[in-house]
C-alpha cells in the first residue's frame, strides 16, 4: 500500500497524461488513426505487436503491460511523438534499442520484466523523465542511464544489488529520486 503511494505521487505527472481518454483497441480500430492520442493495449495476450497498430502515428500514451512480448519490432519508431510508454508485465529479457528512437519519451515503464542489462544507448532518451524497472533481474547498469538529463524518478525496487553499487547509483544520480530497496551486502 505504501508503495503504491509513493509510486503514485512520484508519477502523477505523467498520470493525467496516462489516463487521458485512453481508446481501447477494438474501439480504436474502428476509429480514424490521427484522432487516437492514448491507447490502451493491456492484457490481450500479445505475444508480437500487430502492424495495425503502426497506423496509429499520433499517440501520446501507449499501453502494452501485461501482454506476453519478448521483443519490440523496428516499426515502433513510427511513435515519435510519444510521451508516456507502459510495458510492464511482459516477456522482455532485453532493453529494447528501438525505444532509444523515440525522442519525446517521457514515461517509460518496464516493470517486471526479464531485463538484465540497460544498454549505453538508453542516453539517447533526453526527455526521459520517469523509468520504472521494478521487479526485474538487471546485472548491468549501462551509462547511458547516467547520462539522462531529465530523470528524475528511478525505480529499481525489487533489483537485486550491492552496497557499493547502491552508493555510487545515488551519487551518481543526485538529481533523481531513487526507489530503491535496501542492498545485500552479500552482492559486494
Amino acid at each position: 500500500m505504501l508503495r503504491q503511494l509513493c509510486l503514485l505521487l512520484l508519477f502523477s505527472n505523467c498520470t493525467l497524461l496516462a489516463n487521458a481518454q485512453a481508446v481501447k483497441w477494438q474501439d480504436a480500430l474502428q476509429m480514424d488513426p490521427a484522432s487516437v492520442n492514448s491507447l490502451d493495449c493491456s492484457g490481450l495476450k500479445w505475444d508480437s505487436l500487430p502492424a495495425a497498430l503502426f497506423k496509429f502515428v499520433w499517440l501520446d500514451s501507449l499501453d502494452l503491460s501485461n501482454n506476453k512480448l519478448t521483443f519490440l519490432p523496428d516499426e515502433m519508431q513510427v511513435f515519435t511523438t510519444l510521451k508516456h510508454l507502459k510495458i510492464g508485465k511482459n516477456k522482455l529479457d532485453h532493453f529494447p534499442l528501438v525505444l532509444c528512437q523515440l525522442p519525446s519519451l517521457a514515461y517509460l515503464s518496464l516493470e517486471r520484466n526479464e531485463l538484465r542489462i540497460l544498454p549505453d544507448q538508453m542516453s539517447s532518451l533526453t526527455q526521459l523523465q520517469t523509468l520504472d524497472l521494478y521487479g526485474n533481474a538487471i546485472e548491468q547498469f549501462g551509462e547511458g542511464i547516467f547520462l539522462l538529463p531529465d530523470l528524475r524518478v528511478l525505480n529499481i525496487e525489487g533489483v537485486m544489488y550491492g552496497t557499493i553499487f547502491a552508493k555510487q547509483l545515488l551519487a551518481r544520480l543526485p538529481q533523481t529520486k531513487v526507489l530503491i530497496d535496501p542492498p545485500c551486502k552479500c552482492l559486494d
